[in-house]
């Protein structure tokens, strides 16, 4: 059974952004860059909103905000649920993979922490059923310092 070790899932909540991967009904394949949201801009103040939530060892989820309108990643999840979330940890040199299969959720009644407390400016939710993870051994990464990977937002 594939599970998420506890001290890593801390990893993958405290880190900045992943790549979400999915793939489209004719195989076509798309990669899209999720980050966390700024807590002043997703309704709160100070820092900054998580980036996943661990709410097992088999399991996660992630917020989806307002984006571009293609809805590329959605439309995907849509005709194929199948998902992979690539996590880069630079301070560390780590890179994780979670694989498994997602559920789009729009009602808040499902996952109130979520909208009230972890994501209060997301659309919705994706919860992935974690089918693969791999914990890629340190050094296929690059190590950066942490002000070489700070992020700011293009406006």
């Amino acid at each position: 059974m594939v599970t998420i070790p506890a001290a890593e899932a801390a990893v993958l909540e405290a880190l900045p952004f992943f790549m979400l991967g999915t793939v489209d009904a004719t195989g076509a394949a798309d990669c899209s860059h999720r980050g966390r949201m700024p807590r002043g801009e997703g309704g709160g103040e100070g820092g900054h909103d998580p980036l996943v939530k661990v709410t097992g060892p088999r399991r996660l989820v992630f917020p989806d905000y307002k984006g571009n309108a293609m809805f590329n990643s959605l439309g995907n999840l849509i005709q194929r649920p199948a998902v992979s979330l690539l996590f880069l940890d630079f301070a560390r040199g780590l890179r994780l993979r979670v694989d498994g299969d997602a559920v789009i959720h729009d009602d808040p009644a499902r996952w109130p922490d979520a909208w009230h407390g972890w994501w209060p400016a997301a659309l919705r939710c994706i919860e992935v059923a974690v089918t693969g993870y791999d914990a890629g051994s340190a050094g296929t990464v690059p190590r950066l310092r942490p002000d070489e990977a700070a992020v700011t937002p293009l406006r």
